[in-house]
């Protein structure tokens, strides 16, 4: 079933790009810079602290105010805990997302929803001397991510872009904790 959905959708997208007059039909690139604050929990405490990733987007563009597209990437918070400042908390997240697009000269805006899959990992180090780690706890969950976004993008020439992209990432996991975190993200597209 999920087969026959994505050769569907595959396409839909290849007669849709071919129909159109507009110069621009995709952009995608790397996020490369990814400074954002996570609010996060475990058993232990709670986990507020700054953090960093790396990740990737491809916006398809239909029609005059249509993107659909997958982004993907990881984000990690280093954070200290009660004997050790080497705790780590991360969540890796990709999924589809669809939104608005409107362009002009050389600027584009993109407001854009997405859900996808996520995989968080916390080491928690209760105690620890130098290298050995006296009493941690290892934590993988996996959930449901929403990730709404909103990007403006600035076209050096007709194949490259810079793109600044606001994006918040929210997740459940654990039953009931929430993993959230504003995150800007800048990097490099590339157009066609």
């Amino acid at each position: 079933m999920i087969r026959f959905l994505l050769s569907g959708l595959l396409i839909f997208f290849v007669l849709n790009l071919s129909s159109q007059e507009n110069k621009n039909l995709y952009s995608g690139g790397m996020l490369f810079f990814q400074p954002g604050y996570v609010s996060a929990s475990n058993s232990y405490q709670k986990i507020n602290n700054f953090s960093t990733g790396i990740g990737g987007i491809l916006r398809f563009y239909f029609k005059k105010h249509l993107t659909l597209g997958i982004h993907g990437g990881s984000n990690k918070a280093i954070y200290k805990s009660e004997n050790s400042e080497n705790s780590y908390i991360s969540f890796a997240y990709g999924g589809p997302f669809v939104g608005f697009t409107a362009k002009k000269n050389k600027l584009r805006f993109c407001s854009s929803l997405g859900i996808g899959m996520g995989k968080l990992r916390n080491l928690h180090i209760e105690s620890q001397t130098e290298t050995v780690l006296n009493e941690s706890e290892l934590f993988f969950y996996s959930g449901v991510s929403l990730n709404p976004m909103f990007s403006f993008d600035y076209c050096f020439t007709e194949k490259i872009a810079l793109t600044t992209q606001l994006m918040t990432i929210i997740t459940l996991y654990n039953k009931n904790d929430l993993y959230f975190c504003p995150t800007l993200q800048i990097g490099i597209l590339f157009n066609r």
